[in-house]
């Protein structure tokens, strides 16, 4: 007998699947046309083959018969397929680069700049989160998820908890997910369809759960595919604070999609909501999203159409149909270097049945517009600026003003991507480390104050530069104009547009120091001067000082004793009297170090 909690799990999935149903003609035209080994549309599994029943058991797959299709039949200029995949690499490099920073992390209310031990926490919560994603399968996940959001316009990435690695990801391929939006338009509920062995049920969730035809599978055929549905949604009823999963934000129910079993395999719940859901662009109160495959599907279609007309031409030119004489049935030989015998005097001839001259070169031209056109809706113009390019005098200026102008095609993508895809990354995979304590514990400073993410990827950078190129190209008129008239610089602070440009680059915080810290270095740095200046003060009294009492113990006993006389101590000779500017007369002394009449030199006594 089913039970009431997996009639409603399936009546769930059942809604959302029907309301999934007009994307599916769509996303099967970029599978066959674009990506032909992605897409699993209803009832049918990643590769394309059909899921049957196998003796009244549950909806299982055959591993032999998964392998054997192979798809993509339809494409004959795989254009698209290596445009995708290059949108996918540039948008991985661009966004979340596994060789450079790609965010930061804040505090809201900007205290972080202030305060040195909430500076180096965060410092250390971020190494973490570097840490974490790249010791999971993340960057590998993330490519995978670029394609197919590319693709389709739509993608999900399964995040959960592994006991080694802590954290895990799975990004799976369009058609296995079913969604559902919140108020907000936020995907919060997912139905996902997967294969999994007997073998792998039977160990994640015990035998006894298994529906009695999936054991018997076990028993017979272990690695023998069973199709599961996971269904992940806000809990309509709990208690907050309550321990145990069964009280988490969101449920988590797992069964058997056959129908034979009669209860769920699994019943659990998550803190943070698992499925990271992107899409590309959408439209109104669309579910799903549009992607640059969908724009471009005619162009691809037709791009086909062309090169198999193409190729068609060729062939008639190279291996047209024949004109042969009945004397030749059943035995002409069109092989190169055969022999062909014939009677003597036979007219007829072998010849082609009528000639065609095709402009192969005319349609190449064709052909080559409409691979440009593709490659331009998957941007490759943007990731491959040079390459793309053949002139060879290409300024500086002109490579940051085209790449300006072509990322600005990029900028609403960029900030869905970064509030539905990384914002719920970053705060999963912060809860995550925290609930295994592999986060350093909060400073004091921190009690009460939320985080904030800043991006500083490659093309999130990108996106800013127009506002660090105006804030340079405004100080450098400023500083023009202050020739001029040198007041204007007070129009300016130089040290806030210190901060700005160092926001916008990335500038890590550490290497800029905070205002008080400035202040601080600004008054050791008066006080140190103040000080120097003082002992150069000192020093040059102390001097005077010497100086005066050389000066007056020589003028005591340096004067003449009389007319034709000579001094005791001082220079040989006579010396003149002469007055002073108080009207009184004093010897005129030797000046001090220097050599006297008999060239003694005159000694400074204190």
């Amino acid at each position: 007998m089913t039970s009431q909690r997996l009639r409603d799990a399936r009546e769930a999935v059942d809604f959302l699947e029907r309301q999934r149903s007009p994307w599916e003609e769509a996303w099967r035209d970029i599978a066959a046309y674009v990506l032909p080994r992605r897409g699993r549309m209803h009832g049918r599994d990643p590769l394309g083959v059909p899921a049957s029943g196998a003796g009244g058991g549950p909806s299982s797959v055959s591993g032999a018969h998964r392998s054997t299709d192979m798809r993509g039949g339809r494409v004959i200029d795989a254009t698209a397929t290596r445009a995708v995949r290059i949108l996918a690499a540039g948008m991985q490099g661009g966004l979340t680069s596994p060789a450079r920073p790609w965010f930061r992390l804040r505090l809201a209310d900007g205290a972080d700049a202030e305060s040195g031990p909430a500076r180096r926490w965060l410092d250390a919560v971020e190494q973490r989160l570097y840490w974490a994603l790249a010791r999971s399968n993340f960057y590998q996940a993330s490519h995978t998820l670029y394609t197919e959001l590319a693709a389709f316009g739509s993608a999900d990435l399964y995040q959960e908890v592994d006991p080694e690695r802590l954290t895990r990801f799975a990004a799976l391929t369009c058609g296995e997910f079913s969604w559902a939006c919140d108020a907000a338009g936020r995907v919060d509920t997912v139905a996902r369809r997967m294969l999994m062995t007997a073998r792998q049920l039977a160990e994640r969730y015990g035998e006894a759960r298994l529906s009695s035809g999936t054991r018997r599978m076990l028993r017979k055929e272990p690695n023998r595919h069973v199709e599961v549905v996971h269904l992940v949604r806000p809990r309509a009823v709990r208690t907050p604070g309550h321990g145990g999963n069964l009280h988490m934000p969101f449920e988590s129910l797992v069964f058997e999609a056959d129908g034979a079993a009669g209860d769920l395999l699994h019943e659990g719940g998550f803190e943070e909501f698992p499925h990271l859901a992107a899409r590309w662009d959408v439209t109104g109160g669309d579910v799903y999203g549009r992607s640059p495959g969908m724009d471009v599907l005619p162009d691809v279609k037709m791009l086909q159409e062309m090169a198999r007309s193409q190729l068609l031409a060729i062939h008639k030119v190279v291996n047209p149909p024949m004109r042969v004489p009945t004397g030749f049935k059943q035995r002409l030989n069109l092989i190169p270097g055969a022999q062909n015998y014939v009677a003597p005097g036979q007219p007829e001839a072998v010849a082609p049945l009528y000639q065609i001259n095709p402009d192969i070169a005319a349609v190449t031209r064709k052909i080559d517009d409409v691979r440009k056109a593709v490659r331009e809706g998957f941007f490759n113009d943007l990731f491959l600026m040079f390459t793309a390019d053949g002139r060879s005098n290409v300024t500086a200026a002109e490579v940051a003003e085209r790449g300006q102008e072509k990322l600005l095609m990029l900028g609403p993508v960029i900030e869905r991507h970064q509030t539905e895809l990384l914002d719920p990354l970053l705060t999963r995979t912060y809860g995550i480390l925290r609930r295994a304590g592999a986060l350093p514990p909060n400073p004091p400073e921190l009690e009460g104050l939320e985080m904030r993410v800043e991006y500083v990827s490659a093309l999130a950078q990108a996106q800013r530069m127009g506002a660090a190129q105006s804030i340079r190209q405004f100080a450098a008129e400023v500083t023009a104009l202050s020739a001029t008239a040198p007041g204007v610089l007070d129009k300016i602070d130089f040290e806030q547009a210190v901060d700005e440009l160092a926001s916008i680059g990335g500038v890590p915080a550490r290497v800029v120091r905070s205002d008080a810290e400035v202040l601080r270095l600004r008054a050791q740095r008066e006080a140190m001067q103040a000080a120097q200046g003082a002992a150069v003060a000192r020093g040059a009294e102390g001097a005077a000082s010497a100086l005066a009492r050389v000066l007056g113990v020589e003028g005591g006993g340096g004067a003449s004793s009389g007319d034709g006389g000579s001094g005791g101590s001082g220079a040989s000779g006579t010396a003149s009297s002469m007055p002073t500017s108080a009207g009184r007369t004093a010897a005129s002394p030797a000046p001090v170090g220097r050599a006297g009449p008999t060239g003694q030199a005159a000694e400074a006594r204190a």
